[in-house]
């Protein structure tokens, strides 16, 4: 009994974090195909992309320069947003042509009917003004998002989920934002 203690009050400590809105989606809410794309060409949608499909085995496509063409039969795309300069350089892309993309590619999805999930793992590194311009349009028409903690200390995300009405799931690490997005996909 001694050792399942400090189990239950981390347990207790941990489940607030995963869902922050007053709603929060059902298990297995979002269909697969499902396709990874980095919004502001950042290394973290790298990152997710290992986790969901070599740790988790979600069989996600990925396209860290997706574009409308690029969404054929998806039901999903998880958007990881948070602006590079190194990447947005090494894409020969400036953060003007980086918001039309990430426009059109929204407007594509919502017109095909593929739901969006914003994915924020950067934490407060990958945070600021260019970061935050692409997190609002994003978040804008997002039915859900997955963020590590460490990125929404100044409750930004909180904001923009109440806004939309959108359920926010806030992790303490990145890895639990894998098992979360595994949750949103299970079948």
């Amino acid at each position: 009994m001694k050792r399942l203690i400090p189990v239950l009050l981390i347990l207790m400590t941990a489940i607030p974090l995963f869902a922050q809105t007053p709603t929060a989606v059902p298990e297995g809410a979002f269909r697969k195909p499902a396709i990874i794309t980095a919004i502001g060409q950042n290394s973290d949608a790298a990152i997710v992309k290992v986790l969901c499909n070599t740790k988790l085995k979600l069989g996600f496509g990925y396209n860290i320069l997706a574009e409308a063409k690029d969404l054929a039969d998806n039901a999903s795309i998880l958007m990881v947003v948070g602006a590079s300069a190194k990447g947005l350089g090494a894409a020969g892309i400036s953060m003007e042509q980086e918001m039309a993309r990430t426009k059109a590619l929204i407007g594509a999805a919502k017109a095909k009917g593929i739901a969006i999930i914003a994915v924020h793992t950067g934490g407060s590194s990958r945070r600021g003004e260019s970061s935050n311009q692409l997190i609002e349009l994003v978040m804008a028409d997002a039915s859900a998002a997955v963020v590590f903690a460490d990125g929404n200390t100044d409750g930004f995300f909180t904001e923009l989920a109440a806004k939309r009405g959108i359920p926010l799931y806030q992790t303490p690490t990145i890895a639990a934002a894998g098992t979360v997005i595994q949750t949103l996909f299970k079948q």
